[in-house]
């Protein structure tokens, strides 16, 4: 068997790491001629997760009245907490004990009627009411497929929009769409996460090539 010179194993041992050298060169070699463009892209912001997003929202709703109450019986019924802050906002101005002219009861201002086709007995307790409330709610959006459509029949009974095949004419009910409808988006947008900002950009682009400068614009 024939002995290889120690230079020759030393040689044979380096052959397969400057083939990996020259292999990394040739992936990470950037050769301006050969490009028309390129981009370095920033890091990605950090997504907000969904705990966030609802921990700004009961810190954006917490100072309302009823605010752990409201939270449970949209939560419950499917809806937003700010929209329910705004509807009862508008009907009771937050007030459990009240009673409308035509006499619709509580929080939520649920008519007997109403109560009780959500099994509701006690209309001035207020966790009751909410709940029935929300869910009267979520029965008319999915009835209706719009946000006006379900405020207005929640104001003015589904049957008037039935009837009227959409917002009904009536004073009342004009001004008490978008006053709700106002009232939910300002609350939404005081309980938006705040999306963080990004990262500064780890990348530096430092060359004397000419074709890679980064040019201001100032002439």
């Amino acid at each position: 068997m024939t002995l290889l010179h120690p230079l020759c194993l030393l040689a044979m041992c380096l052959l397969p790491l400057a083939g990996a050298q020259a292999a990394d060169a040739r992936a990470y070699r950037l050769d301006p001629a050969a490009l028309s463009d390129y981009r370095l892209d920033p890091p990605e912001a950090e997504r907000i997760v969904d705990a966030e997003v609802q921990r700004a929202r009961r810190e954006a709703l917490d100072n309302l009245p009823f605010s752990s109450q409201i939270e449970m019986a949209a939560r419950e019924g499917g809806i937003d907490p700010e929209l329910l802050h705004a509807v009862v906002q508008a009907e009771s101005a937050y007030n459990p004990q009240a009673v409308s002219p035509k006499g619709a009861l509580g929080l939520a201002q649920l008519m007997p009627s109403t109560a009780l086709q959500y099994g509701v007995r006690d209309a001035m307790k207020p966790a009751d009411n909410l709940k029935a409330g929300a869910r009267h709610l979520r029965d008319l959006l999915d009835e209706f497929g719009s946000l006006e459509l379900a405020l207005s029949a929640y104001n003015a009974g589904a049957g008037a929009v039935r009837r009227y095949g959409g917002i009904p004419p009536y004073p009342e009910t004009l001004a008490y769409v978008p006053k709700v409808s106002e009232r939910y988006e300002t609350l939404k947008k005081r309980a938006e996460a705040k999306t963080p900002s990004p990262p500064p950009s780890p990348y530096r682009l430092r060359t004397d090539l000419p074709a890679l400068r980064l040019q201001s614009g100032i002439q």
